[in-house]
């Protein structure tokens, strides 16, 4: 979050920056948090522990007009029982999990 943010700002400037500024999200319901402690690498391959807090959220969009930044190579819209076969990283996994998208 930015300063004079409050979460709901914060998730839609995020949205925006990650999906760009087409993607037009109609509700958002807060769903739950957690957190966790993880171990950060850098590209120069030094480490540092991190304190990790999740907002999840969930939202629907008026459409999937999606423009990915830079820090993404592709994306894909994915059947929920597809999301299986996909590599996803442990923070992914736990949330969709608790969601009952995909198997423990």
């Amino acid at each position: 979050m930015e300063p004079g943010e409050n979460i709901h700002e914060g998730l839609l400037r995020e949205v925006r920056e990650e999906l760009g500024d087409s993607l037009v999200i109609e509700a958002v319901q807060p769903w739950t948090f957690r957190d966790d402690i993880r171990i950060k690498t850098y590209p120069d391959g030094s480490t540092e522990q991190i304190y990790m807090i999740y907002l999840i959220f969930d939202c629907r969009a008026a459409n999937r007009d999606v423009n990915i930044n830079d820090e993404f190579e592709s994306y894909a819209w994915v059947k929920p029982d597809e999301l299986e076969n996909y590599d996803l990283n442990d923070a992914t996994r736990t949330t969709l999990q608790a969601k009952g998208l995909i198997r423990s």
